[in-house]
């Protein structure tokens, strides 16, 4: 019965409340899909908490991030709820759609060629757009061409191993970019640096993860410390594939949470409407089926007049994944998906903790490692 027609990304479990309203602590912003609240708890097979993929990590691997990286991954965790499929199912059924993962896939395959298959993220990126367009080909087709070539042309593989040389990531077969042209890595030098400066405040970068293995991208729009727009986006590309490299590394899940924290918020440090839309188009446009939950902690009351803006610009499957989280209510849900003994202070955490150093998330810390994450 959805009666919009634009192609929504990152299907969520639907279980809503009508619009955010001051007296409802954390709910769910929607306008159409209700369903009761208490739904929401048992979306998510609540046996599948951390303890059980803890031996995970030397289960042999069904993909690979890229031949370099045979680190015994753990086989890829399906991150898609029943739920989920089966609204999917439902949305392509009334746009009059065939909705079939399989031959979607193969089809999409079919459709790219041999130089943009080269340039896939990984095995599931097709499944993950056949899933966002709920079906429709046509514009899975046309949307995974459109984020092939803006990987290609925003560098997102630089953007990734720009801090190698310091031994950062988890490649084993880096010895390429030793042997890459001064040029090749002046110009990795010049992000590194560009990424180094935008991460000083630490106003993005993961922690931990969820009880089911996915890791916790912070976000805190307070700590902004510049306005180039640019600079802004690769520095969130930089954090959005580590905290999925993380996910990947750890559980094997192929979705991330993201974590808004206001500390320090104040509309007149809110970032431009050009770098909110930017991220949003980023986000919704090139990484579909990637965000679990976006849980946002305690917005100041100046938040609520930017959110009525922004959401215009937010998809309405994403928009059902937002969770504004305050009172007894944003307690009850942090606890329920996360570890709060493992947080930060703005998602509920109870302990203190380390604080962010970003040299050594960046410069010590492989790749696919959260800050300050025992290592093995």
């Amino acid at each position: 019965h959805h009666h919009h027609h634009h192609h929504h990304h990152q299907t969520g479990p639907a279980n809503e409340e009508d619009n955010v309203s001051n007296n409802a602590a954390c709910v769910i912003t929607h306008s159409h899909a209700v369903t009761p609240f208490s739904d929401w708890n048992n979306y998510d097979d609540p046996s599948s908490t951390s303890s059980q993929y803890d031996d995970a990590d030397n289960a042999n691997n069904t993909i690979n991030q890229s031949p370099s990286r045979n680190k015994n991954l753990p086989p890829i965790i399906d991150d898609c709820t029943e739920l989920d499929r089966a609204r999917r199912v439902e949305i392509a059924e009334s746009h009059g759609l065939v909705y079939d993962e399989v031959h979607g896939v193969e089809s999409i395959l079919h459709a790219l060629t041999p130089r943009e298959r080269t340039l896939l993220a990984d095995d599931n990126m097709p499944l993950r757009h056949y899933r966002a367009e709920k079906g429709n080909l046509k514009e899975a087709i046309r949307k995974i061409k459109c984020t092939l070539k803006w990987r290609e042309d925003f560098q997102v593989e630089d953007i990734k191993r720009c801090f190698d040389k310091y031994g950062t990531t988890a490649d084993e077969g880096s010895s390429s970019s030793s042997t890459s042209s001064p040029e090749t890595r002046k110009q990795l030098d010049q992000l590194a640096a560009a990424i180094e400066y935008e991460n000083e405040t630490g106003k993005i970068y993961s922690r931990g993860y969820d009880k089911q293995g996915r890791a916790i991208l912070y976000l805190t729009p307070g700590k902004e410390n510049s306005n180039d727009e640019y600079d802004n986006m690769r520095h969130l590309v930089y954090h959005l594939e580590r905290a999925i490299a993380c996910a990947r590394r750890k559980s094997g899940r192929e979705k991330v949470c993201i974590v808004i924290g206001y500390q320090g918020f104040r509309l007149t440090n809110a970032p431009p409407m050009s770098t909110v839309k930017h991220t949003l188009a980023i986000l919704q446009g090139h990484y579909p089926e990637r965000m679990h939950r976006a849980y946002i902690c305690d917005p100041p009351l100046v938040f609520r007049s930017f959110w009525k803006i922004i959401k215009m610009f937010v998809d309405p499957a994403t928009l059902e994944k937002i969770a504004f989280c305050t009172g007894k209510e944003g307690k009850f849900l942090l606890e329920r998906d996360f570890d709060t003994s493992t947080t930060e202070k703005q998602a509920g955490g109870t302990r203190e903790l380390r604080e962010f150093c970003s040299k050594e998330f960046l410069f010590d810390t492989p790749f696919d490692y959260t800050f300050d994450e025992k290592r093995v």
